[in-house]
């Protein structure tokens, strides 16, 4: 059986699809808790939180008005969780109906699981380059591979370090990586991700957070090398649909947290 996380300090708006996507969901083993951060004690954003209450008995909403954070946050709901796996959603983000289903084949095999995505809002269309299958020898160095709203950890596992907050989940991969835990991504498109001004790929600074985290662990990346103007793209096929993307967009896109 899975717990399942949203965090909220912004993106409230967004809170209407999210929580419907795992109301929808094809597999019921799962408990949803939703945790209110950085706000006034009984604010808007819990109140309008609040009224998923009363959609499944399933979902609890928590009023964290005195935590900052979203590691924090994480690191409060983690005490409330009732089941053995935990699995991340971010707020503006959306799952597709089997998520759950399909991975809950793999829970007794590996520590963590994700899934590939698909981008939505201002950039959409767009399929992260992600690894797959069994990535437990994988070099973590290369980019971040798991999609923070793919992802299922054993809870026991669960702990996210708040100087990392904006890569939160990079560290605790990282770390994970290093203790030698079994992680697998399907290659079946699970999530999507939404793209927008507030979201974490356009976070000022996030992406420059990444040279220090991985520093932290004895690990560098090679840096990103400007391209002129005549530097081939990089051409993705979705549903007959191409899209272009630079390379430099392409390296930013999976070193971020998704």
């Amino acid at each position: 059986m899975i717990s399942i996380l949203i965090p909220i300090y912004n993106g409230i708006e967004f809170i209407e699809e999210s929580v419907s996507s795992v109301l929808n969901q094809t597999y019921d083993k799962w408990e949803l808790l939703i945790g209110v951060n950085g706000h006034p004690q009984d604010s808007e954003v819990y109140k309008i939180a609040k009224e998923y209450e009363k959609k499944s008995d399933k979902v609890r909403v928590f009023d964290f008005y005195t935590i900052k954070g979203k590691s924090n946050t994480l690191n409060e709901m983690i005490k409330y969780c009732n089941y053995n796996y935990v699995a991340l959603l971010d707020v503006d983000d959306i799952w597709q109906p089997q998520k759950l289903e399909s991975q809950s084949d793999k829970l007794d095999s590996y520590d963590i699981i994700g899934s590939n995505c698909i981008w939505f809002g201002d950039r959409a269309g767009i399929v992260p380059q992600i690894p797959v299958g069994d990535i437990t020898d994988y070099d973590f160095s290369l980019v971040n591979p798991i999609i923070n709203s793919s992802s299922i950890t054993r809870k026991e596992l669960c702990f996210w370090h708040n100087i990392w907050d904006g890569v939160e989940d990079y560290d605790m991969w990282l770390r994970l990586r290093k203790q030698n835990k079994k992680f697998f991504n399907f290659k079946e498109i699970l999530v999507k991700h939404r793209i927008h001004n507030a979201s974490a790929f356009n976070s000022k600074g996030n992406d420059n957070k990444v040279e220090g985290l991985l520093k932290s662990y004895g690990l560098t990346r090679e840096p990103i090398i400007e391209e002129s103007k005549n530097t081939p793209t990089f051409v993705i096929e979705q549903k007959q649909k191409t899209l272009q993307m630079s390379s430099k967009d392409k390296i930013k896109m999976n070193i971020i947290r998704y």
